[in-house]
């Protein structure tokens, strides 16, 4: 294969039924967990601090809310993934001798793309500068461009035909292959990645 070919391809991803994009999914919805706990935490800390939180129902209470507020949460994220992204997400690749570039295919980009102005809509009318934040980071990295000398990392997983590439600072990239291109991507990613580059197959 020549290095200066380009590699294209377009693919359908199943997000709850595809392992990467669950753990993805999954360490969002933790650090919402997270986040609910810490509050309901703030709520019961006086009580804590002044001794009487074994006897205070309302203590109970808010523990109560707090996991029916959890569930919920991974419901409601099940059901919109299900009613709004028909539980595929959309992408496109293009890999050359420079870089390997991640894009949301139009249909895709147009669904988020309302969603993200929604968020943002919310949270200037609710002054919830998070929400606001959210929408627009979103909006602004629904592509990806990772360049091959950046790249440290490179796993492979050859029964799911997925490689995943990480810079080493926090940057990542999961390359979702079909079955008929996988060993042509792989070939490639391994002669771009460079010589500090560490492989590993799984």
């Amino acid at each position: 294969m020549n290095m200066n070919d380009v590699i294209e391809w377009d693919i359908d991803v199943s997000i709850l039924n595809n392992k990467f994009i669950r753990r993805e999914l999954l360490k969002v919805l933790g650090i919402a967990t997270l986040l609910t706990a810490f509050i309901v935490l703030l709520i019961m800390l006086p009580s804590m601090l002044g001794g009487d939180f074994t006897g205070s129902s309302s203590n109970l209470r808010d523990i109560k809310y707090a996991l029916i507020l959890i569930g919920l949460l991974f419901v409601f994220t099940v059901l919109f993934i299900f009613a709004y992204y028909g539980n595929r997400y959309m992408l496109s690749y293009s890999l050359d001798k420079n870089t390997v570039s991640t894009m949301s295919r139009t249909e895709q980009r147009s669904r988020n793309s309302k969603l993200n102005f929604l968020l943002i809509i919310i949270g200037l009318l609710t002054r919830n500068l998070a929400a606001t934040g959210t929408g627009f980071l979103a909006n602004s990295r629904q592509d990806q461009i990772m360049k091959w000398n950046n790249v440290k990392k490179a796993t492979f997983y050859p029964a799911s035909n997925t490689i995943t590439l990480s810079t080493g600072y926090g940057e990542k990239s999961i390359v979702f292959c079909t079955e008929d291109n996988y060993n042509e991507v792989s070939e490639h990613v391994r002669s771009m990645c460079s010589n500090s580059c560490r492989m590993k197959e799984k």
